[in-house]
């Protein structure tokens, strides 16, 4: 009996410590990249709908609005290097990123400024990268 409460014991305390592990490791899911990634000559590499004036703090900000939005990490939409346009996930960002931008402009900016910024991608996402699967389970469950 007592050699089963001692396993069992011991099973917990492994078991907690990974649990414990890997919660820390997804609390940080932004991954605070060096400006080797993104700054070339003054300029951002390969920013194609983020203005280039934009701040490293404003721009680490932004991936960390995606990522809590979407519920995902950088490796979701950037390869290792993450000026690259290998992934497909990133073209549909900045698709998503020029939509919502038009949405505001011309649907809720001219309600008034306090809705300039109405939409955002959180707003239809709510941390998941599928909004329609999500919808239909809204819809199932109202």
């Amino acid at each position: 009996m007592k050699k089963n409460i001692v396993y069992t014991l011991s099973f917990l305390m492994v078991g907690f410590v990974l649990v414990s592990f890997n919660l820390s490791k997804d609390n940080n899911s932004y991954e605070d990249v060096s400006d080797e990634y993104f700054e070339f000559d003054g300029q951002w590499k390969n920013l194609k709908v983020l203005p280039q004036d934009i701040t490293k703090d404003s721009l680490m900000g932004l991936m960390r609005g995606y990522n809590a939005a979407l519920g995902v990490k950088c490796n979701h939409c950037h390869a290792q290097d993450k000026a690259s346009d290998e992934k497909h996930e990133k073209d549909i960002t900045r698709h998503m990123i020029k939509l919502t931008n038009e949405l505001n402009a011309k649907e809720f900016a001219p309600i008034g400024a306090e809705y300039a910024q109405a939409i955002e991608c959180a707003t239809c996402h709510r941390g998941a990268t599928k909004v329609i699967d999500e919808t239909k389970k809204f819809k199932l469950n109202h």
